[in-house]
């Protein structure tokens, strides 16, 4: 058992001990978040919740989770994406028992960072390990928060790289969404594409033309990038496009 008010001020003191203002500044505005900001780059970020699991390898659930949770709930971004990474340090403890947790930091997050970090590696790593995970997704769809709809279906993107996941799942929710305006949620449909066109070229391209008519520009291009040129100008129109301009 650790003492969370200590571990707690080690770590503020380790990454103010990083802080950048300058950093710190220009992150805020980036990322358009409303918490403060000690401008720590990611990659000490990353060595300082290494750090704390090297000390801490036989750190129980609880301990874990607390700690995650007290990052979590600060006013300070840098705790806050650092409680998610020291999270990803303990994979023993990232089960269906945490998405509870994490379905209530995806819907405090304000910025695609924290929510990609969230779902991608946290929640995707759950899904790959029970699939009554896939409730929540279903959830998560349906929310009128987009960061919510964004975590839906980017929380696969890891499985869909390795022709893993349930790419039905993903289909149903993106075919709903296809007409968004929001471009978090374009992005993430295109970039969830490109990952299935990796190891299943032809579903892509067959889902790419079934939402071609309600899809956004950078829906179809992030999702044909990967795939052959010919097949993109299909996708796009492209050449459709240059014909008319041509005859006019």
């Amino acid at each position: 058992m650790i003492k969370i008010k200590s571990q707690l001020a080690s770590l503020r003191k380790e990454l103010k001990k990083h802080s950048n203002a300058d950093r710190a500044v220009n992150e805020k505005r980036y990322l358009k978040s409303p918490y403060r900001f000690f401008g720590v780059s990611i990659p000490i970020t990353e060595k300082i919740a290494k750090e704390f699991q090297k000390s801490n390898k036989d750190l129980s659930r609880k301990d874990v989770i607390e700690l995650a949770k007290r990052l979590w709930n600060s006013e300070y971004h840098d705790e806050k994406k650092l409680g998610t990474r020291i999270l990803r340090l303990y994979p023993e403890y990232i089960d269906f028992r945490t998405m509870p947790l994490l379905e209530k930091m995806l819907n405090s997050s304000t910025g695609w960072d924290l929510v990609d970090d969230i779902s991608i590696h946290l929640a995707g790593a759950v899904l790959e390990k029970d699939k009554r995970a896939f409730d929540y997704l279903k959830r998560w769809s349906r929310s009128d928060n987009f960061w919510m709809r964004r975590a839906s279906l980017i929380s696969q993107i890891l499985l869909f790289r390795h022709g893993k996941g349930d790419k039905k799942l993903f289909f149903e929710f993106a075919e709903k969404m296809a007409s968004e305006k929001e471009f978090f949620i374009r992005k993430a449909i295109g970039w969830c594409l490109r990952e299935i066109s990796k190891s299943n070229p032809d579903e892509a391209f067959y889902f790419l033309m079934k939402i071609k008519g309600s899809a956004s520009g950078l829906t179809l291009r992030e999702g044909a990038k990967r795939l052959p040129e010919k097949v993109k100008i299909l996708v796009s129109g492209r050449r459709d496009r240059e014909s008319k301009k041509g005859k006019s």
